[in-house]
């Protein structure tokens, strides 16, 4: 971008799904992870007062560009904000919309985490940043804020499509042929971080066991990396199915995410299902398409995307 940016500026990222690899991931091995048609945009209008405001549907907050506030629910805002405090001459707002409520996981953090570090880099320097630095610059303040995290969410916010992907971290690889998906919300879920520290504790017990266990993870991971190089849903989905059973064995399956796999798994139009993320909780992802059942839980309409960060044109 060789002008200016018009005012007000807008970024969009979308939200993501992990589709195998979760927790191993975190232990040098691969993930696959995966955008998703459903978006988080951010938009930033510069103020002519030392003023920053931002709106959104956690709240409102109102604070100075000498003392900003990374108090939850804004923490990963207020993070991005503090990054680049230094080079303020200004107030700005910013407004965040989603697509998607924030009861479903969907990697809304990482998604809102990228748009904002984008939006405010934009206005700062007058160019959209390239993906590998706005990538890297994420997944740190994501692991600021958090204590962990793979980054792996914050990858395919920034590149779109489903990406092979580590925790260095890097992209290893990057597929735009998708497969038509499902996803099913149990109702509830359990903060990653929290099952992450479950998941660990365990691992403490029994190191040896864990270590093969996420080897398998890999070999699956690996499977179906290889299964979306063919464009082979078939492959895909039974990748998925096994990909599930480990996850059962890791202990973060419970009897609600069982129910839906399984019922899934029985539909003729479903190829393979799994929990979808850290588990106890939060989604199932099926290769395919879900039948009419009647059931308590939510079918969330989500659609596999190319895109990743984008700057929006400006409608004003």
């Amino acid at each position: 971008m060789t002008n200016p940016p018009s005012f007000p500026i807008t970024v969009s990222a979308p939200g993501t799904l992990m589709i195998a690899g979760e927790h191993a991931v975190l232990h040098d091995k691969h993930a696959l992870v995966a955008s998703v048609n459903q978006r988080v945009a951010v938009t930033l209008q510069p103020r002519d007062d030392s003023t920053i405001l931002i709106h959104s549907a956690l709240g409102e907050r109102k604070m100075s560009v000498d003392a900003i506030d990374s108090s939850p629910p804004f923490h990963f805002l207020g993070a991005v904000i503090q990054k680049h405090q230094a080079s303020y001459q200004q107030g700005f707002e910013l407004t965040v919309t989603a697509d998607f409520p924030a009861d479903i996981g969907l990697g809304s953090s990482s998604a809102v985490t990228v748009a904002t570090l984008a939006a405010i880099e934009t206005w700062l320097t007058g160019s959209f940043p390239d993906k590998t630095p706005l990538m890297q610059d994420a997944v740190a303040i994501i692991r600021e804020v958090q204590g962990m995290g793979s980054g792996a969410d914050v990858a395919a916010t920034v590149w779109g499509g489903i990406l092979l992907y580590k925790a260095t971290p890097e992209v290893i690889a990057r597929h735009v042929a998708l497969p038509p998906i499902s996803l099913v919300y149990v109702g509830y879920k359990t903060p990653t971080p929290d099952v992450i520290r479950l998941v660990e504790a365990a691992r403490k017990d029994s190191p040896d066991g864990f270590q093969a266990l996420f080897n398998r993870m890999e070999t699956c991971v690996l499977f179906a990396n290889a299964a979306l190089v063919a464009e082979d849903w078939v492959a895909l989905g039974s990748a998925l199915n096994a990909g599930q059973q480990l996850m059962a064995e890791l202990g973060v399956t419970d009897d609600g995410l069982s129910d839906i796999v399984k019922t899934m798994k029985s539909m003729p139009g479903i190829r393979g299902a799994k929990i979808s993320g850290s588990g106890l909780g939060d989604c199932v992802l099926g290769i395919g398409s879900l039948d009419t059942v009647d059931w308590p839980y939510r079918s969330i309409p989500v659609a596999l995307s190319p895109d990743g960060a984008r700057l929006e044109r400006s409608k004003a």
